[in-house]
């Protein structure tokens, strides 16, 4: 009996709305549907009576209810305390990351970091910004070196690190190569190279265009920056980013207008941590950007 299925059933007998627990649970009401049909199917018993407008604990979900949510309830302590012990005698970090983490002056920190503390192990997992957020507040991570447009619209503790505006990343022979500022709309004849839609920077970049007036033509879609940077040095068309830390020598970066501003920063679950969490946090906040003061992180 998987511990998931027990407590999709606790937090619906609760709730008693498949929309509300799928958002407590982080995960879709499908799912959460999915998971009482095959627990039910185990145990033998409807969980649940349903018709078209409501949901209501059957006579046996309402016998079992109080010894699943003991089990549950057990179950979060165990986890709890084996995270506390992992933290507190393994010594690990569990940093979750973006892509182009290594790209950014803060990853060479952490690294020092690493070098002072070498009793604590940094792990990083390279995850893209939108499944971050879920993955920390399933506390599957310690913290998240994330990008986002709307810091202020997080509810976790923040670390303001840097913003960064959308640049076009030109061949060096085009036309606008040497220009300091251009028009989006002058853009419109152009071949574009993009970075994956499951990015943070996909759906941007779609929309500044159709504010200035045209659907971009999409050449190439990649995961990498990299590779984009690439292409676009190889005259396979241009690219609207954030200013890339990476440099190209065949690449020129030019300012667009209009625009939009990205925040990168650091991300952690409100609440209590441990020790060497906190040590890690602390040691983050030496970086983080000046005069910050309207994301409510303190």
């Amino acid at each position: 009996m998987e511990i998931n299925k027990l407590r999709a059933f606790v937090d619906l007998a609760k709730t008693l709305s498949f929309s509300e627990t799928a958002e407590n649970l982080y995960t879709s009401q499908s799912t959460i549907s999915k998971q009482i049909k095959s627990l039910e199917k185990e145990l033998g018993q409807e969980l649940f009576e349903r018709n078209n407008k409501n949901v209501a604990l059957s006579e046996y979900g309402k016998l079992i209810l109080p010894n699943a949510e003991k089990i549950v309830l057990l179950s979060d302590w165990i986890s709890k305390e084996t995270s506390e012990f992992k933290n507190n005698n393994s010594g690990q970090i569990r940093l979750g990351i973006i892509p182009t983490f290594a790209n950014y002056d803060i990853f060479k920190q952490t690294m020092v970091y690493q070098k002072l503390k070498p009793d604590i192990s940094l792990a990083l997992q390279e995850i893209e910004t939108n499944q971050l957020i879920n993955t920390l507040k399933q506390k599957q991570v310690d913290a998240a070196f994330i990008r986002t447009m709307m810091p202020e619209k997080l509810d976790f503790e923040k670390i303001i690190i840097a913003q960064e505006s959308f640049t076009v990343c030109l061949n060096k022979e085009h036309p606008f190569a040497n220009k300091n500022e251009i028009k989006l709309s002058d853009l419109k004849d152009e071949t574009f190279i993009m970075l994956a839609k499951n990015s943070l920077l996909y759906e941007p970049v779609i929309n500044l265009c159709r504010k200035a007036g045209f659907d971009p033509k999409i050449s190439f879609v990649s995961d990498r920056m990299s590779s984009i940077l690439q292409m676009v040095e190889n005259k396979q068309g241009v690219a609207i980013l954030m200013h890339p830390q990476t440099k190209k020598s065949e690449v020129s970066f030019v300012s667009i207008k209009p625009t939009l501003t990205s925040t990168l920063l650091f991300i952690r679950n409100k609440g209590n941590h441990s020790k060497i969490e906190n040590d890690f946090w602390n040691y983050l906040k030496q970086f983080e950007m000046p005069n910050w003061n309207n994301c409510g992180n303190r």
